[in-house]
C-alpha cells in the first residue's frame, strides 16, 4: 500500500511539472525568485500551505486529514560587499534577527543569531530523516540571544580551499535532572559555549560541531557532531547528484539517583538528484534514540516509541520561487505507532 500512495504522488507531482515545463523553452534558463530591494534593504519571503495526512500505518487514507501552514516569514537584510555592518531579521516570527560587523578575517554576529551546529544551511537541520517542522532532536529553527565570532582562517578561491571556525556564546535551555533533558528554548540566566569548524574543497565541505552547558547546577550537556556535504558536480559523471550526512550525540548527565549518565543520538543521509522538468528527488533517511547507556551504541534495553527511523521520500517541482512537494515519510519506531504521514506542499519565495 505504501509504495502504491506514493507512485502515486510521484506521477502527480510528475505530470504537473510536465505539464508546466512545457512552457519553458529548451535551453531557456528559469528565473531566481524576485528579491525586493528599498533604500538598500533586500526584503525576501517565504509562504506555503499543506495538505497533509497524518496519524495512520500504511495507508494515508485512513489518517486524519488537515490544511496546514509552516512558512509564514519575511525577511529583511542589509549585507554590502563593500560595507563593514550588517543585519538580517524574520520580522513576523522573530525567529532570528542578527547585527554584524566585519573586523577583517573576523565576522562578528549579535542578537538572536543562528546557532551554528551542523551543516550550512542554519536554518533547518535533517535529524533523524526528518527536516523543518518535523525534525524533533534540536528545535526547528535553532536560534537563542547571544553571540557568533567567524573567523576566515583560510580562503583560497584560485584553489578553492575554505577554512573556517564559528565560535558562540548562546542562551542555553534549563531542566530537571531526574527528567529526560529535551533541547527546548532557552533560558536568559543559563548560557551555553560551541564552536564549529568548517573545511572546504571545492564541492566538499565538512563540518565538526561542539556545544555545552550546565542545564542544572552541577548538570553538564554536551554535544557533539559532525557533518559532510557533497554539492551538485562533485562527481563529474553524476552533475545532478548532491549528498549530506551527518549525526549529533547529546551526552548528558543526570541525576544518578534517578536517571544517571546518558546520550542522545540523531544521524541522517540526505539524497538529492536533480531530473527533467524542473523536478528533483529527495530521498532523507536518518535515525533518533533516547535514554542510551552504552556509550556510543543504541541501547535496545531502553528502547522506547522515541526511538525511530524515518524514511523521508519527496519529489519537488521549482519554477520561479513556486514549488510543488509531495512527500510521503515512514516511519519505524521500537514501539510502532501510527504516525506516518504524506503531504503535498504548496510554496512561493520571493
Amino acid at each position: 500500500m505504501r509504495v502504491i500512495v506514493f507512485s502515486l504522488l510521484l506521477i502527480f507531482t510528475f505530470q504537473v511539472g510536465r505539464v508546466l515545463g512545457e512552457e519553458v523553452e529548451e535551453g531557456k534558463k528559469l528565473q531566481a525568485p524576485r528579491t525586493f530591494e528599498v533604500m538598500g534593504i533586500m526584503i525576501n519571503g517565504i509562504f506555503d500551505v499543506a495538505l497533509e495526512s497524518r496519524q495512520f500505518y500504511s495507508n494515508p487514507f485512513a489518517g486524519k486529514f488537515s490544511l496546514v501552514n509552516y512558512h509564514y516569514f519575511v525577511f529583511l537584510s542589509r549585507r554590502k560587499a563593500n560595507e563593514k555592518f550588517f543585519f538580517s531579521a524574520d520580522i513576523i516570527g522573530r525567529n532570528f534577527y542578527e547585527f554584524g560587523a566585519k573586523l577583517g578575517r573576523f565576522t562578528l554576529k549579535v542578537g538572536k543569531v543562528l546557532i551554528p551546529f551542523g551543516a550550512d544551511p542554519l536554518f533547518h537541520h535533517n535529524y533523524g530523516g526528518l527536516s523543518g517542522f518535523d525534525q524533533k532532536f534540536v528545535p526547528f529553527v535553532w536560534s537563542e540571544h547571544g553571540g557568533v565570532l567567524t573567523a576566515k582562517i583560510l580562503e583560497d578561491m584560485e584553489k578553492r580551499f575554505v577554512v573556517s571556525n564559528d565560535f558562540f556564546v548562546v542562551n542555553a535551555p534549563e531542566g530537571d535532572p531526574t527528567q529526560l533533558f529535551v533541547m527546548r528554548t532557552a533560558s536568559p540566566s543559563n548560557f551555553a559555549v560551541g564552536d564549529r569548524l568548517k573545511l572546504g574543497y571545492s564541492r566538499l565541505v565538512g563540518y565538526l560541531s561542539g556545544y555545552f552547558t550546565e542545564y542544572a547546577k552541577g548538570y553538564p550537556m554536551f554535544m557533539w557532531g559532525g557533518d559532510l556535504s557533497l554539492g551538485r558536480g562533485f562527481l563529474p559523471f553524476l552533475e545532478k547528484l548532491s549528498l549530506k550526512a551527518g549525526f549529533a550525540y547529546m551526552n548528558v548527565k543526570g541525576d544518578p539517583k534517578k536517571i544517571g549518565t546518558y546520550f542522545n543520538f540523531a544521524d541522517y543521509l540526505r539524497i538529492e538528484y536533480d531530473l527533467p522538468l524542473n523536478l528533483t528527488f529527495r530521498f532523507l533517511v536518518g535515525s533518533r534514540t533516547t535514554q542510551n547507556y552504552k556509550y556510543p551504541f543504541y541501547d535496545k534495553a531502553t528502547q522506547s516509541a522515541d526511538d525511530e527511523t524515518a524514511y523521508n521520500f519527496a519529489l519537488i517541482y521549482r519554477r520561479n520561487g513556486f514549488s510543488l512537494t509531495t512527500q510521503y515519510v515512514i516511519k519505524v519506531e521500537a514501539k510502532e505507532q501510527k504516525d506516518d504521514f504524506m503531504r503535498i506542499l504548496f510554496r512561493y519565495e520571493f
